[in-house]
């Protein structure tokens, strides 16, 4: 069945984007040079990520570079899915004063009595990591455009109809912010990495955004 659309698409080149996400994690031990986390997520070996820590109501940010990451094993979701869990290393790169302070503050506030001794120092267990957020994002690349949705190449695969909060850097232009829902999502035959061919509908995005895409849209078809 030939597919019919509102808007026709339109083949664009060096336009790309990001995808924004934030998940909770614990934190298994950490120190002021770094941090090991635990997740369900996989991270990418030397992906600088956020890591945003709270202590008694004060709200610390830390970013730091993925160095190790395991897979140790899987747990099922209370609606029936399992998800996998890795165990992440992150050397933080940003534990100059005043965040050290900070760092510290929260490390004698929250950690176990035990610690680990680290060539780097002393590493201590955390005995709560309530709060303890991961920001991070992916980055894709825009293959075809209209004025609903396009169709982009990224590294990493998402189940159709998940909103995700998206960006994307038209040429000559700012980041134009929206919400992303996934419509398709195939994997891209003979490729390494694995990559993935994503069709993605504009659901929730500003009047001006929009016209800004409709104007680029229609620059480049001109």
């Amino acid at each position: 069945m030939e597919e019919k659309r509102q808007y026709k698409r339109i083949t664009v080149k060096e336009i790309a984007g990001s995808m924004f996400f934030a998940s909770k994690v614990e934190i298994i031990n950490i120190s002021l040079g770094g941090a090991a986390i635990q997740l369900n997520k996989s991270l990418a070996l030397g992906k600088e990520y956020s890591i945003k820590l709270e202590n008694q109501g004060r709200k610390i940010e830390l970013n730091g570079i993925v160095v190790w990451s395991v897979l140790k094993g899987s747990k099922k979701q209370p609606y029936g899915d399992v998800v996998p869990i890795y165990q992440v290393g992150v050397k933080f790169n940003d534990t100059l004063p005043p965040k050290a302070v900070e760092l510290i503050g929260f490390i004698e506030t929250n950690q176990r009595i035990e610690n680990e001794k680290r060539l780097r120092g002393v590493r201590f267990k955390i005995s709560r990591s309530k709060g303890a957020m991961l920001d991070y994002s992916f980055d894709y690349r825009v293959k075809l455009i209209s004025q609903s949705g396009m169709l982009i190449e990224t590294m990493q695969a998402f189940k159709p109809e998940e909103k995700l909060p998206m960006e994307i850097v038209l040429k000559g232009g700012r980041p134009v912010r929206f919400i992303g829902r996934v419509a398709s999502c195939t994997e891209i035959k003979d490729k390494h990495p694995v990559r993935y061919d994503m069709g993605v509908e504009f659901i929730q995005i500003a009047d001006n955004d929009r016209a800004e895409i409709k104007a680029y849209i229609k620059s480049i078809s001109a």
